[in-house]
């Protein structure tokens, strides 16, 4: 067949093809003309066939055309509009339900007759899309004059704040964006419904809670009819709702797990929550620990309950990093039976001690002799650190344990020099002049460290030390070089002094540890 011959057989095919189009789109338009009522297709501006895709993609377009944001008709006919939009998407891109219309038309989804609005939680989810914000109780879009609009229905009851004029604190929505969502302290709040019978018979019991609780930590409230935008953003869906909402922002709030909301269960939930900051001594070698970390006033609270009280572990979240509070927990009011960190203290119990990270372990620096109420304690802290800041730095000799060690401190990688006070037994003169010494050097880029050579005797092989007669030893060490220095003389604060002022000004350390670990 010729090229000439094959022609008219293709212009014969298109011509089909544009008859069948024709066909089919007269077949659509018969069909859109049997359905009654919106045109759904001709609302989003699509095609009969459009795909899902397609269908999303013309209700955002024309959704956000609508939006009141957007929109510069009027508010009525933005809002009527708006409303069309979403009817026709959340038809349309229902596979059920645009079968329906296909078929039936707009009269075909009616349930039931009535005046044709509509009601539910589409109603809500378009109200929400439209006025970015919650609605109040039931929405209904209904025909009024002719345009499609939203109705809120409102929910029966008393909306007013239930918590007015008490220790609780009303939220509303701009302060609980600004306090809770950039919170740096841990709060409890109570979701709640003024119209709700189960949130008024709680009243009482959250009022006397923070009343307890009010200077431990932030107690607050949020009325869901008042700021219903509040409480949706927070999930919460049935009332009374109890969160905790932790100092870390970033973190989730937990929920009231233990049942019936009553002042105990309240008490248990949020004394468990509360973070503990506080240090557990338990020993002398404990306390001799948490003095050599102590960072700012060492602040300690003998008592007799088994564990920390809201009240210290509120102290311990406050004064995080500025003073090291510890507790000593089962202590023996009558005295007869003390725990092992009692016996080496002068205290009534309860009762707060500031203690002196230079001195043994045993002396008392300063008695809390006030009321044990938490604003008086905290008045006391707060001087202590002003003292502290008044004279200086402060320093004392560290025990080389082996967690120090591993994390570096006089360790194989420490460029840092370090003076080691390798001590057996106590020696009250030998102690004294190494508190002179830390006190002296307290601001030099040094570290000064003891060990207890009887429980660590390999340290004095290490060192070359095991065949010596002397009991304690001073050495000056350069961990990283290996090389050491073994003081000569009297451990007194004049020869020590020497001793380090020496080291310091670029004498030589000639011995070499005999291998580059140390067991601790």
């Amino acid at each position: 067949m010729t090229v000439s011959s094959r022609i008219p057989l293709q212009r014969q095919s298109r011509r089909r093809s544009v008859a069948l189009c024709c066909l089919a789109i007269l077949a659509g338009c018969a069909h859109a003309a049997k359905r009654k009522g919106a045109d759904y297709y001709g609302i989003l501006g699509i095609a009969e066939n459009a795909d899902a895709p397609a269908i999303k993609k013309a209700y955002r377009a024309k959704s956000l055309e609508f939006h009141p944001d957007k929109c510069e008709l009027d508010k009525d006919i933005c809002q009527a509009k708006f409303i069309e939009v979403s009817t026709a998407y959340e038809v349309l891109s229902d596979p059920e339900k645009r079968k329906i219309y296909n078929k039936h038309g707009e009269e075909g989804l009616k349930e039931g007759g009535g005046d044709g609005g509509q009601s539910g939680e589409q109603a809500k989810a378009m109200f929400r899309q439209f006025f970015g914000r919650e609605p109040d109780g039931n929405v209904r879009i209904v025909n009024r004059g002719g345009h499609m609009t939203f109705m809120e229905e409102g929910e029966p009851g008393p909306k007013a704040n239930i918590y007015d004029n008490t220790n609780v604190t009303e939220l509303t929505s701009d302060v609980y964006k600004s306090h809770i969502n950039e919170r740096d302290e841990p709060w409890v709040i109570m979701f709640y419904k003024p119209n709700d019978d189960e949130s008024v018979s709680v009243k009482p019991d959250f009022v006397q809670f923070a009343n307890t609780f009010r200077d431990f930590l932030k107690v607050a409230s949020v009325n869901c009819r008042e700021q219903r935008d509040t409480c949706a953003s927070a999930s919460i869906s049935e009332f009374p709702a109890l969160r905790w909402f932790p100092e870390d922002k970033g973190s989730p709030p937990e929920v009231f797990d233990l049942g019936t909301i009553n002042t105990k269960n309240l008490g248990k939930w949020a004394n468990g929550m509360m973070p503990d900051y506080a240090t557990v001594l338990e020993d002398k070698r404990s306390v001799r620990k948490w003095l050599d970390d102590a960072s700012g006033p060492a602040v300690v609270l003998f008592t007799d309950k088994s564990s920390t009280p809201p009240m210290w572990k509120a102290l311990s979240r406050e004064f995080k990093n500025r003073a090291s509070l510890a507790i000593v927990l089962r202590c023996d009011k009558t005295g007869v039976f003390k725990t092992p960190v009692q016996r080496e203290y002068d205290v009534r119990i309860p009762g707060v001690l500031r203690l002196d990270p230079l001195e043994e372990v045993g002396k008392i620096a300063e008695k809390f002799d006030f009321q044990m109420k938490k604003d008086v304690i905290h008045l006391w802290i707060m001087k202590t650190i002003a003292i502290r800041k008044q004279s200086g730095p402060q320093a004392t000799f560290k025990e080389w344990s082996r967690d120090r060690y591993e994390d570096g401190d006089c360790g194989p990688g420490d460029s840092q020099i370090c003076f080691l006070w390798f001590k057996a037994g106590k020696d009250a003169k030998v102690e004294e002049a190494t508190r002179q010494l830390a006190h002296k050097y307290r601001t030099d880029p040094i570290k000064l460290m003891w060990v207890n050579v009887e429980l660590s005797p390999q340290v004095l092989e290490a060192f070359n030390l095991e065949h010596s007669d002397a009991s304690d030893f001073f050495v000056a060490f350069r961990p990283k070089r290996q090389r050491f220095k073994v003081h000569e003389g009297e451990l007194n604060f004049a020869e020590l002094d020497s001793f380090v002022d020496g080291v310091l000004s670029g004498g030589p350390m000639t011995s070499r540890l005999k291998q580059p670990r140390i067991e601790l």
